[in-house]
């Protein structure tokens, strides 16, 4: 009797669930992901489905997010035509692109900027603090993980200096990446000088109930006097000191400094998320009167759970389909869907050489197993696969025919695509393509290739365990 009752109970719980999944138009690898979970591990499945299994933001959150977008595409319109470029001056691969990226979030290509690519951690902080004590109306950053220590202490010192003499200053950070950093003594200096502080997506078991607490704002962003931007893969972070009990080394990380209207592009991404997180009304300042501080073209590119389309995968997608010689990417995490995959063989088949460097050793043997599981695919169809060796390599980087660059936060991974307030820089310059290409080119120069017999000749219970866990991953 109690076994039929269980047995019920299971039957009824799977049916249940299986209802939810299946009332929401999923991709089908996801969808058939917690199927499989539930059937194995019935209590476990569901507990976990019900705190992970739906991008839930909130009923506020979205509701907010809602009546956002129209204000966001409204503000975007009234963009300065000065400072708007036509796409139809680049490329026919290149404006293909630009449209699509416009199409997407609304943002133009924009005219004016001096880029420069920053390719380590020291020296991005090193000018961003340089930026900051030269700040004379405005700071404002959003990065995901602060962790004290290093430098970041040199950081916190120079916003508050900027708050003591009169800069407003204001700093996003978010909820889990930042979770040690909110208890430490940085942050009582910081609310004490004045600094603005806003915890984006706060974590705590109620709201666990509501909204899904993987969630995350993952971007990096810091503007300066609304004329002097950074973006990039780097937290306020110090590799020597972050992380050092993983064993993958110090993460590797490149940032771009950005001279030009982007900057007070970006600073509005970065209020719109201040508005959803405190109801606060997404009113950005208007768009200051700026010479071209140089002559790149590019375009802000930001994405997010709130929104049911896959924008930065359409993206990347239509970067690699435009490409006709050459396509370079870097990742710390690559767990690609399955158009992303097809689209890099595709790629590779039509005579595009694909380079992809990742990182030797990751934060996540989980993740690590899920994309040794798309190897031998890649391999066999020629494309380069390379395994950084000197740290954890965490730039993000694309650059398509060292003409067409995507950098920022944008990991490949459904994570990135799905559920992470994530911002890509575009570029359409070929100064900064040819120093992303250069930076790559370091990278592969400390790097191992792998090689498809070897790869096909490892043990047959590796390939069982990655292939196990590569039909969970849309769950990761």
């Amino acid at each position: 009797m109690v076994f039929s009752f269980l047995t019920l109970l299971h039957l009824m719980v799977l049916l249940a669930v299986s209802l939810r999944i299946f009332s929401r138009r999923t991709a089908h690898g996801t969808a058939l992901a917690w199927l499989l979970l539930i059937v194995l591990l019935p209590a476990v499945g569901v507990l976990i489905y019900l705190l992970i299994g739906e991008r839930r933001l909130g009923r506020t959150w979205m509701k907010r997010a809602i009546a956002l977008e129209p204000q966001v595409r409204a503000w975007a319109s009234r963009i300065p035509a000065t400072a708007v470029v036509d796409p139809g001056t680049l490329n026919t691969g290149a404006e293909s692109v630009s449209r699509l990226a416009t199409g997407s979030v609304g943002l133009p290509l924009l005219r004016g900027h001096r880029l420069q690519l920053l390719a380590d951690s020291a020296s991005s902080m090193r000018a961003l603090i340089a930026d900051i004590d030269a700040a004379r109306s405005s700071v404002h950053l959003e990065f995901y993980i602060w962790s004290a220590g290093g430098f970041v202490d040199d950081l916190v010192a120079a916003l508050v200096r900027a708050a003591k003499r009169g800069v407003p200053c204001c700093a996003l950070m978010d909820s889990l990446g930042s979770r040690p950093f909110f208890k430490s003594e940085s942050v009582r200096e910081l609310r004490d000088a004045g600094v603005n502080l806003v915890e984006i997506l706060p974590v705590n078991p109620l709201r666990a109930l509501f909204v899904r607490l993987d969630l995350r704002d993952h971007r990096k962003i810091a503007v300066i006097d609304r004329r002097i931007a950074y973006t990039g893969s780097m937290n306020i972070a110090d590799p020597r000191f972050f992380k050092q009990d993983a064993g993958v080394g110090e993460w590797v990380d490149a940032m771009v400094r950005i001279e030009g209207p982007a900057a007070w592009v970006l600073e509005a991404v970065s209020l719109s998320i201040t508005a959803l997180q405190t109801g606060v009304d997404f009113a950005p300042p208007p768009a200051p009167d700026l010479a071209a501080a140089g002559d790149s073209a590019v375009q802000i590119f930001p994405s997010g759970p709130q929104s049911a389309m896959r924008h930065v995968e359409q993206l990347l997608l239509a970067a690699i389909y435009a490409a006709r010689r050459e396509i370079v990417l870097t990742t710390p995490y690559f767990v690609p869907s399955e158009t992303l995959l097809t689209a890099l063989r595709s790629a590779a088949i039509r005579g595009v050489r694909v380079i992809l460097i990742v990182p030797e050793k990751i934060d996540s043997r989980l993740v690590r197993y899920a994309s040794n599981s798309y190897v031998e695919d890649l391999l066999a169809v020629g494309i380069t696969i390379l395994h950084f060796e000197a740290g954890l390599l965490h730039t993000k980087s694309m650059v398509v025919d060292e003409e067409i660059t995507v950098f920022g936060t944008v990991n490949l991974d459904l994570r990135s695509f799905e559920l992470n307030f994530e911002v890509s820089l575009i570029t359409y310059d070929r100064a900064f393509s040819a120093a992303a290409r250069e930076m790559q080119r370091r990278y592969q120069g400390s790097s191992r290739a792998l090689l498809l017999d070897e790869w096909r000749a490892r043990p047959n219970w590796r390939r069982l365990l990655e292939n196990a866990v590569q039909v969970l991953s849309p769950l990761l």
